[in-house]
């Protein structure tokens, strides 16, 4: 009789041990579903009971904090995932809830401190490395987040994230070089090639940077050289202003002296739009353009309009073009179409004419490593040399670019 007795209370007390362990885990997967909504008051409302009765369920407690560092409620997350975290032995899944909360928070160094905790235990977490080196980053420590990324690298070159990071990282060099060389040359009937090329400085400020270009043109037996300056200012809303100034020691191959300007507006939505001149000061002539580019962008692809107008010879350019752009490599293909009176690159000189063309061109750009770049183009032009005669003509040119 006294083993039926026992065995019924050991049932009932089992069926509702079991039925209270039901009612937490329905409880939870309806909190944790209206967390998934967006509904963080609901969620927390739902659990509330269940903190105060089983005040010892650190999962519970956990997801209590999660909820509230959703909510960019980081103080009343760090105030419950604290304790759980700064014990000697830390649970691991309160260390992730609060390196997310202090890294949501932009408290980076306090972030690193328990990036490097968790690490202790798991050396390869692969989030909680990402995370780390997203903080290094954000303090400018890039020396430290490259070696950071180089060790992550060498045991999985897999990760997307990885990668676009070191691009990140490459990005904020404050220092580049590149040299170019253009070559023109016509045919049916041909001339002696032009010969252009460049050697040119960039540094980057925390919201502005300035290029430094000395050119030299070898056109028809006689060399010049052109100096100019290029420096562009970042505003708050992502606006920009481009300024170019130059000055020739010729009177032929370059211009006199040169200058421009372009102010590139916010984007809107995916569509980008800036407009801007360009002065070409010569001996005889001055030659005024009014420019400007519309551009659409969608996923990696930009179809881009920008004219050009001389308001000095009443000659009209148009330029179309489609770029294909991969952020995370840094690599793009571009291709062109153009037509009207205006030179290629606006090259000009005493030896042009303001006749038609049509020109169809393409470019490639590869990073080669970290910080190398090449860039190959090719523009093929049907130009109109003298009224109503028309010859062929190949731009070739490759620009390498070094940044550090």
């Amino acid at each position: 009789m006294k083993f039926i007795y026992y065995s019924l209370v050991f049932l009932f007390i089992s069926s509702a041990v079991s039925a209270q362990e039901t009612d937490v885990d329905a409880i939870m997967k309806k909190a944790k579903t209206e967390a998934e909504n967006g509904h963080y008051d609901n969620a927390l409302s739902l659990i509330a009971p269940l903190r105060e009765k089983f005040p010892q369920d650190e999962d519970i407690q956990i997801f209590a904090g999660r909820i509230y560092s959703w909510k960019k409620e980081y103080n009343k997350a760090l105030e419950i995932l604290s304790p759980l975290a700064d014990r000697p032995n830390a649970n691991p899944d309160a260390l992730l809830a609060i390196i997310n909360t202090y890294y949501w928070s932009e408290q980076f160094e306090k972030c690193i401190l328990y990036c490097d905790k968790y690490l202790t235990t798991d050396p390869n977490s692969s989030d909680v490395l990402l995370i780390k080196i997203n903080c290094l980053t954000e303090l400018n420590r890039d020396k430290e987040a490259s070696e950071l990324i180089e060790k992550v690298y060498a045991a999985d070159n897999s990760s997307q994230k990885i990668s676009s990071l070191r691009t990140l990282i490459g990005r904020k060099a404050k220092n580049a070089v590149a040299v170019s060389y253009l070559n023109v040359s016509t045919y049916d009937p041909g001339q002696s090639p032009f010969h252009y090329g460049y050697v040119e400085y960039a540094h980057k400020f925390t919201k502005s940077s300035i290029v430094g270009r000395a050119n030299v043109g070898h056109v028809y037996n006689d060399t010049q050289m052109l100096f100019e300056a290029d420096y562009y200012q970042t505003f708050k809303k992502r606006d920009y202003l481009y300024v170019n100034a130059g000055l020739s020691t010729g009177e032929t191959v370059f211009p006199v002296a040169k200058a421009g300007a372009e102010y590139y507006f916010t984007p809107q939505k995916r569509f980008d739009y800036s407009l801007g001149f360009r002065y070409l000061h010569f001996e005889t002539d001055d030659v005024t353009l009014l420019t400007g580019q519309l551009a659409y962008r969608t996923g990696e692809y930009t179809l881009a309009y920008r004219p050009y107008y001389d308001t000095s010879n009443d000659l009209f350019s148009h330029l179309l073009s489609v770029q294909k752009t991969n952020d995370e490599k840094e690599n793009l293909i571009r291709l062109e179409l153009q037509y009207g009176n205006v030179p290629y690159l606006y090259l000009y000189n005493n030896f042009v004419a303001p006749l038609k063309a049509y020109r169809a061109g393409i470019q490639y750009q590869q990073r080669i490593g970290n910080s190398f770049f090449i860039r190959p183009i090719l523009l093929y032009e049907y130009e109109e040399y003298i009224p109503d005669e028309y010859r062929h003509k190949l731009n070739a040119q490759i620009i390498i670019t070094k940044r550090f």
